[in-house]
């Protein structure tokens, strides 16, 4: 099998060394390389530079569309969503394979541009956070499904700073958001929130009846809780294995051609954290 090869922008994102060691140092996802890395806003060519030597990366440029002929596909990784759609749009617009590290963007509008680029160049486009993909979630809710009967309320919980320079809550709420809509489905109609300084609370309600509440929290755990007619689950939710089974998925995802999830799947995501921003601005429900 020929090697895919990657190009990265966004190196000041720790996810940028860990796509390079297990693609070039470690090799634990096989046939792929990191081939050329490149800083993009956000980062420095030196920073780039330090990545490139301890990824063992063979070239590095200055700007995006320098790499663009030298790979076969791209991850943008800076770690502020508003960089994203630009890198995404001269990619897409190049029918390079281009998978946007979480989130998509930090703006409805440019989420619904890069799904409607993606269609009209017929190119690869996806967009994840790998805490969805770990053994431990999955795991926990395939067997609350089977174990528990019809799910009423849910649960999703992880680390957020409302106040992050990277987005606000679309830095890391991501993570918390996409693990609910994975779990418990993503027909959201309408997100509440409240906050106080130690996180904060929001429920999302379904249209099909099911309620999920977001705990946005200080400490790092990832967690999920779920109740069902015939009981209930918590579990804290190991992320140890999420690099790993991410970027296999993305791998799999381009190496096959299928996009792996859906438009709806990759718009709502940016749709309900841009609403939960909103809710926690005005304390209003916002409908989606």
């Amino acid at each position: 099998m020929d090697t895919l090869r990657f190009g990265i922008i966004g190196t000041e994102n720790s996810h940028a060394v860990q796509a390079c060691k297990r693609f070039n140092v470690d090799k634990s996802i096989l046939d792929t390389q990191v081939a050329a890395l490149c800083p993009g806003p956000g980062d420095t060519l030196a920073h780039c530079r330090e990545v490139a030597q301890g990824g063992l990366v063979p070239m590095v440029v200055e700007k995006f569309e320098q790499m663009l002929d030298l790979v076969d596909a791209v991850i943008i990784m800076n770690r502020h969503g508003k960089y994203h759609t630009p890198s995404a749009r001269l990619s897409l617009s190049r029918n390079i394979a281009t998978f946007v590290d979480k989130p998509l963007t930090c703006s409805v509008p440019e989420a619904q541009e890069l799904i409607d680029l993606a269609h009209k160049t017929n190119t690869w486009l996806s967009s994840w956070s790998t805490l969805w993909h770990t053994a431990g979630f999955t795991s926990f809710i395939a067997d609350a499904k089977r174990d528990l009967g019809t799910l009423h309320i849910g649960m999703a919980g992880g680390p957020c700073e409302l106040d992050s320079e990277y987005g606000g809550v679309f830095f890391y709420g991501i993570h918390t958001v996409e693990m609910a809509l994975q779990g418990f489905g993503y027909d959201v109609a309408a997100v509440t929130a409240a906050h106080s300084a130690q996180g904060a609370v929001a429920t999302l309600t379904l249209d099909s009846g099911m309620l999920v509440n977001l705990h946005l929290i200080k400490p790092y755990v990832f967690q999920a809780l779920v109740h069902g007619e015939k009981g209930s689950r918590y579990q804290v939710i190991d992320s140890s294995d999420g690099y790993d089974k991410g970027f296999q998925a993305m791998v799999d995802g381009i190496r096959s051609g299928k996009r792996p999830l859906s438009d709806e799947q990759l718009l709502m995501p940016v749709q309900v954290l841009t609403a939960l921003e909103k809710a926690l601005a005005t304390g209003t429900t916002i409908h989606i």
